[in-house]
């Protein structure tokens, strides 16, 4: 395939109906004008992952590989040695691509030859409905489902999410990896999310640009399970864990979360909406404190 300008690259794990869907959109693609390959990494599924891979092996350009140690960036890390063509797109297993999805890409070959990172959108596909007052806040549909709409134009790196965002290979060749002890990981529920966003902060202060393209689009499915106040509850936790993580990485001083009376009290709020934004709150000031608590444990360890 040495003509390949363009890597599709996602990591699976125990998500096999899921990864159908997605890989169906991958099926159902426009063909895009350049020739493309789709990289899938296995992260030790214990499911029909394989089966599901198998079936479509004969209508994708699809490259299998396997990396049994849990964790979705050490399988994104195995993928990147398979990386072909100018342009890396990285999404995960549970983002549908929009029919005219890697069309759009291949409009920054050549496009913002300056900028070494792409955003692009991400909608959220509900599979139960999900509350008004929660879509409708872009703050929080942003932080629990990953939603991006964003005008076309330079972006910060924290703007980039993780279901749909490209990377010129070049960034990969000059020697950027995924950090592997943070983002999802079967061995720790709990782990620090923003892997993407660690790695484009990281290749940012190089001198690398970002950009955010619109027109590539992708639908993130967001199971009902994922709607459940527990469930945001424990995202909540791990993004403050993120927050003191990243700050502590990179030198600065960032005040913890707010955790004020009012929020304290509104955990018995008749409303669904104070209650959810107050145990949010709650939660990522937990996940912040304990973040900073085990660096300083590290840090006396050293």
């Amino acid at each position: 395939m040495g003509d390949v300008q363009l890597t599709v690259l996602l990591a699976t794990r125990n998500r096999a109906q899921i990864l159908a869907r997605v890989l169906n959109g991958y099926r159902c693609l426009v063909a895009p004008s350049a020739r493309w390959k789709l990289v899938v990494v296995d992260n030790g599924s214990a499911d029909e992952t394989q089966k599901v891979l198998s079936a479509v092996k004969s209508s994708l350009p699809l490259e299998m590989h396997t990396e049994p140690r849990a964790g979705k960036n050490r399988a994104l890390n195995k993928g990147l040695e398979a990386l072909e063509g100018r342009l890396a797109i990285i999404t995960d297993d549970d983002a549908i691509p929009d029919p005219m999805f890697l069309a759009s890409w291949t409009k920054y070959f050549e496009s913002k030859p300056e900028c070494g990172l792409f955003g692009g959108s991400i909608r959220p596909l509900f599979e139960g409905p999900p509350p008004e007052w929660l879509v409708s806040n872009p703050h929080w549909s942003a932080m629990m489902f990953a939603a991006r709409d964003l005008p076309e134009g330079p972006v910060e790196p924290d703007a980039i999410y993780g279901p749909n965002m490209a990377v010129r290979t070049s960034v990969f060749r000059a020697g950027f990896r995924f950090d592997e002890t943070v983002g999802p990981n079967a061995l720790d529920p709990l782990y620090p999310t923003g892997g993407e966003t660690e790695f484009c902060w990281r290749v940012a202060r190089s001198g690398f640009k970002c950009w955010f393209a619109s027109e590539p689009l992708v639908s993130h499915i967001v199971q009902a399970g994922h709607l459940t106040l527990d469930a945001m509850a424990r995202r909540a936790y791990r993004s403050g864990r993120a927050r003191a993580l990243y700050a502590s990485r990179m030198g600065q001083t960032v005040a913890p979360p707010k955790f004020r009376l009012r929020q304290r009290l509104a955990l018995w709020s008749p409303s669904a909406k104070s209650r959810f934004e107050s145990r949010c709150a709650y939660h990522l000031w937990r996940g912040f404190r304990d973040e900073c608590a085990a660096n300083s444990a590290r840090q006396d360890r050293l």
